[in-house]
């Protein structure tokens, strides 16, 4: 047995449980850090293992699990649902008639996209574009939460139904939540509907400004 490659999987395990302290000898505490084993949480390592994840039925379908794009320094970040068929093909967020909505929303309240990180929160495209089931956001929640632990934005801005089951637990209701904003450690988020959702219910457009317009309050309480 390779007793290293053993306590680095278990590390890896007590991490993946969301267990990211535990008191360890300092010289146990020297040697791991020598030899890279206390690395899980960097982002390389984070992208790797998504890469490589088999934690659900999705990864049967997928072309690709998506990390996502934009400058990793931003202190701004998307949270979208899940990635369609093109996402799935073209391996980022946000193409086509989708990118081009999201760019007049934000261009709205005077941001660009490229100010953005954008990311999914459930990483892979779903069978038939069905919502992501229970076992699947779980599946995800490791990654997101990463994401957000190790990128640190400052402000969230999370569009659809799926992002707010990764922070709640209980069976909070969309409507009890959108237009709230939370605070997770040093990250504020803020739910609204997905601009597709606009396509399908024109009416929601109305409420999506309201939200904007509270975000765009919240970036200038926190950058202006």
């Amino acid at each position: 047995m390779n007793i290293i490659e053993e306590i680095k999987k278990y590390f890896t395990y007590l991490n993946e449980l969301g267990i990211d302290f535990f008191p360890i000898s300092e010289k146990l505490n020297k040697f791991l850090k020598n030899n890279n084993y206390l690395s899980v949480n960097n982002i390389e390592k984070i992208k790797e293992s998504l890469l490589a994840c088999k934690k659900c039925a999705l990864h049967r379908i997928r072309k690709q699990p998506i990390w996502g794009e934009g400058s990793e320094d931003a202190q701004l970040m998307i949270i979208s649902e899940y990635p369609d068929r093109d996402e799935d093909f073209y391996g980022r967020p946000f193409v086509g008639a989708n990118e081009e909505i999201l760019k007049k929303m934000l261009s709205a309240i005077k941001l660009k996209k490229e100010d953005f990180f954008i990311t999914h929160a459930v990483k892979c495209k779903t069978p038939g574009g069905r919502p992501p089931e229970i076992d699947e956001i779980l599946a995800c929640k490791y990654y997101l939460l990463n994401q957000i632990k190790l990128l640190k934005p400052k402000l969230i801005l999370a569009f659809g139904f799926t992002p707010p089951k990764m922070f709640f637990e209980n069976s909070s209701t969309f409507s009890s939540i959108r237009g709230n904003h939370i605070k997770i450690k040093d990250s504020v988020v803020l739910f609204t509907y997905h601009p597709n959702y606009i396509i399908k219910n024109p009416i929601v457009k109305r409420l999506i400004w309201e939200d904007l317009q509270k975000f765009r309050k919240l970036y200038e309480e926190n950058f202006l």
